[in-house]
């Protein structure tokens, strides 16, 4: 999970960040921040949640988190047709990713909605998980590369992180 709340998600549509309600880290220079809380409407002033998830680690290593959950959700892992990530973030699918040049989609949400998005996007199920391990010895970071590409980022073997502008820079050395 803490490598989840520092890259923001992997390969989502949608924003992560809503989904995490509160956390505590440990900034670099070892102060512990409590931010948000365990229900949605939580705090007034600056949201630090959705500042932190996605910062790669630069405001700090997370402790705890709440995570917002939903119920009654079913989920669908399939394969698409073709290799057009924008058709499928289009089409309202969360996750979407190319691997090793096959394109990938993963849903949940009400079964219905599911079922929408296999007859608008068909493809073939997969059953199961997909194992990436082996594609992330040392660990997912991003970088050059083409084994795994999202909506966002080209992820690559090691632990980098895309340069972040420096008002972000400064804003991560005062907290």
């Amino acid at each position: 999970l803490g490598g989840l709340l520092g890259r923001g998600g992997f390969g989502q549509q949608f924003f992560f960040a809503s989904e995490i309600l509160g956390l505590t880290y440990r900034t670099p220079n070892g102060r512990r921040v409590k931010a948000g809380g365990r229900v949605v409407k939580n705090v007034q002033g600056y949201d630090l949640v959705r500042l932190f998830v996605g910062s790669f680690g630069l405001l700090g290593v997370a402790e705890e988190a709440v995570i917002r959950l939903r119920p009654g959700r079913d989920s669908l892992l399939w394969r698409p047709p073709g290799d057009n990530l924008e058709q499928l973030g289009a089409g309202g699918v969360r996750f979407a990713w190319l691997a090793s040049g096959l394109l990938h989609a993963f849903h949940f949400g009400h079964p219905r909605e599911l079922k929408h998005l296999t007859q608008t996007l068909p493809g073939e199920p997969l059953s199961g998980h997909i194992d990436y391990q082996g594609l992330f010895p040392n660990g997912m970071g991003v970088g050059e590369g083409n084994a795994l590409v999202d909506a966002r980022f080209t992820w690559a073997d090691g632990t980098g992180y895309p340069q972040p502008p420096e008002l972000f820079r400064r804003l991560a050395g005062r907290l």
